[in-house]
């Protein structure tokens, strides 16, 4: 198969010929020699030269092929098919090789790699070595278009050997992961996976299990696939997630960050269900992510559960103490040399990097497990219970010790990326002015809420919290928890708590940086949700109190926070649609239009990013998610329309831009007396020359 490297007769080449390479005259080398010998000699010797030089070593071949040129077999055929057969008894000896002989072959072989002709065999010989030695290895990570080609268990060898080249492949696939339609829609459901609250006439929405929605995840399935079985990998690609939340620009905690919680947590669950027990076994919050995953199950979080979950927090709490001792014993008695405390070198919760702290880096990983939305909202939802039956007994918050553990999970999820940021990592008690100031407000909210009469009638007077307003503005503890209660009495139609704890969450917002809007989202979305659905039941019109506390003034500020807040809006609009005539109509969607100016360009810009992330997942070799906006099917399967709303049947299934334009037609459509007279922000954004741009 070798072409043959001998000249004359005697192995000596003809006078002036150049001389020959000592290795066959294949890929570059030949191309080499080619042009060597065309540029040095005249073209009849050149051409001659050029035959011998790459004839078959066997004398016997040359009067065979001179039989298939009188048969008119073309040369070039015929050489191609005769390597194409000893490539074919190659390979078909390459799986009886030993590891031996597999690493003779590769280093016979691993120079052709690159070309077509070649590559099976070198790729053959590496599916079948473990381990490749690593110097071939380095030489594959060079090379982006080849190592596409290589059999998985090459690419994760060289994975674990570039830990930059593992994350740069990682990379789309996570950022992807955040900008997925299914993701979006959990992190702005805020309880996807909780029991509507007790009294409530809502029937509990359709749930997909979580295990399904893992299983139906094609980001998620090619992260299990590239991790495999190797704990370099994962670690890889979980300290990628963990950087990018520490990393991330917001100062507020948006569904992006969220997302991210959400892959830590999701994809360690996957790696679960694929039972790879040799990277479950060594992650140090497999325990409390399985623990979480089986309360989501059951939208519930028992007794049995809850004492697994204090069992293994325990641990931390028994390593701090450890360490805490330790620092009191020896700072004493260790100073730098100008007297400074060494504390660091103590082992006190610091520096990643000081093995005395290192059990506690875990920590954080606790906190992402835990501030994944579903799960966040599922212990917010015990709070809320466990506060309730505090009612019931009569009893004090702060001597409640599960009310106690429920609220330092809380703590820990809200503050994992400080920790991450800080390299500080600590599990701290409950803060007691939530425990002693922030859960008897709620409970004195409870108990009012109890003795509204049934004949009460509501005067439409609004008045906040006053103890409330400064604890919502400096804890986000205090926020969610609120916020959770807040939808909660929306849901059982007891609109006068619901209308002081909105007044004390927009006086609490004013407080805040505009930049905290975008932590509101989960929020803005799922209030909306809930108004539309009181709307079409009749128990909710525009001009109430409610209404015009949820919708002028904090709804349609809203807008610009999440496209999707601004899509349930405009739901909302379109359930009140019948009740409001049109300078109201006209008024609201010029509002709504202004809100969400920023909103809209950001959803175009993660629609450009989504098909870029797109690209470069294909063209590292993996599937794609396929970006299909907020309009997608997955959409309609968690959010349906409502009275007077756009039917999920009549929604476009695929949409471009900033994922709106179709409600907005659909109210000139049904509202007749808009025009460019009493809405010309709306009629300027509709007009086809305005594609591409928002009005201001």
């Amino acid at each position: 198969m070798a072409p043959s490297l001998a000249g004359t007769s005697d192995g000596a080449p003809p006078p002036g010929a150049p001389a020959v390479p000592q290795v066959p005259l294949v890929g570059a080398v030949g191309q080499d020699y080619v042009h060597t010998v065309l540029s040095s000699m005249d073209p009849q010797n050149a051409l001659r030269e050029i035959h011998k030089r790459g004839a078959f070593k066997d004398r016997r071949c040359e009067p065979l092929l001179r039989l298939l040129d009188q048969l008119g077999a073309k040369r070039s055929d015929t050489t191609q098919r005769v390597l194409e057969a000893a490539k074919r008894r190659l390979l078909d000896a390459v799986p009886k090789l030993s590891l031996e002989q597999l690493t003779s072959l590769l280093e016979a072989s691993f120079a052709y790699i690159g070309l077509p002709q070649l590559q099976e065999v070198p790729l053959a010989v590496l599916g079948r070595l473990k381990p490749v030695p690593a110097a071939f290895l380095k030489q594959l990570a060079t090379d982006k278009e080849l190592f596409h080609d290589l059999p998985q268990n090459v690419q994760q060898e060289v994975w674990e050997l570039d830990r930059k080249l593992l994350q740069q492949h990682a990379l789309p696939l996570v950022e992807r992961y955040t900008w997925e339609t299914g993701t979006v829609l959990k992190a702005l459901e805020m309880d996807e996976f909780v029991p509507p609250p007790p009294n409530s006439r809502e029937r509990p929405g359709p749930r997909v299990a979580r295990r399904i929605q893992r299983s139906g995840s094609p980001l998620l399935k090619k992260l299990v696939s590239m991790v495999g079985r190797s704990h370099a990998i994962y670690k890889g690609i979980m300290d990628l997630c963990c950087a990018r939340l520490r990393d991330s620009e917001s100062a507020y905690c948006g569904v992006k960050e969220a997302a991210y919680c959400s892959l830590r947590s999701q994809l360690l669950m996957a790696l679960h269900d694929a039972n790879i027990v040799e990277l479950t076994s060594k992650e140090p919050v497999h325990k409390l992510a399985w623990t979480l995953d089986a309360c989501l199950k059951d939208c519930v979080i028992d007794g049995r559960r809850l004492r697994e979950l204090t069992h293994f927090m325990s641990t931390f709490d028994r390593q701090q103490a450890a360490l805490a001792a330790a620092a009191r014993k020896a700072v004493p008695k260790k100073r730098g040399r100008e007297g400074v405390l060494d504390a660091e070198s103590m082992g006190l919760p610091g520096r990643s990097t000081n093995a005395g702290a290192e059990p506690m880096r875990a920590l954080a990983d606790a906190g992402m497990v835990l501030r994944d939305p579903s799960t966040m909202q599922l212990i917010i939802h015990h709070v809320l219970r466990r506060l309730e039956s505090l009612v019931e007994e009569q009893a004090v918050p702060s001597e409640d010790p599960d009310l106690a553990f429920l609220t330092r999970l809380l703590q820990l999820a809200v503050g994992c990326r400080a920790m991450l940021r800080q390299r500080r990592y600590s599990f701290p008690a409950a803060d007691p002015d939530l425990l002693g100031t922030f859960y008897p407000e709620l409970i004195g909210c409870m108990l009012e809420a109890q003795d509204v009469d049934d004949d009460y009638t509501d005067d439409g007077q609004t008045e906040a919290i006053p103890n409330l307003v400064g604890m919502l503005a400096r804890s986000e503890v205090v926020r969610q928890v609120t916020e959770v209660f807040c939808l909660e009495r929306v849901a059982v139609g007891d609109v006068v708590t619901a209308r002081s704890l909105l007044a004390t969450i927009i006086q609490a917002l004013e407080k805040l940086s505009e930049a905290a809007l975008v932590e509101f989202a989960p929020f803005a979305a799922t209030l909306a949700q809930r108004l539309a659905r009181l709307v079409s039941s009749g128990r909710l019109a525009p001009g109430q109190p409610l209404w015009t506390l949820a919708v002028d003034g904090f709804l349609l500020r809203a807008c610009d926070t999440e496209g999707q807040v601004h899509e349930e809006v405009l739901r909302l609009l379109l359930a009140a649609l019948p009740k409001l005539d049109t300078p109201q109509l006209a008024h609201y969607l010029q509002e709504t239009l202004k809100h969400s100016r920023k909103s809209r360009k950001r959803t175009k810009r993660r629609h450009a990013e989504a098909e870029g992330l797109d690209k470069a997942v294909a063209m590292a070799g993996y599937e794609t998610a396929g970006y299909t906006g907020y309009h997608s099917s997955v959409t309609a399967d968690y959010y349906t329309g409502f009275g007077g709303g756009l039917d999920r049947r009549d929604r476009p299934k695929k949409s471009t831009g900033d994922m709106v334009k179709s409600f907005y037609q659909d109210f000139v459509k049904h509202k007749p007396g808009l025009n460019a007279n009493n809405a010309p922000n709306l009629f300027e954004y509709l007009s086809p020359a305005a594609d591409g741009a928002l009005p201001s």
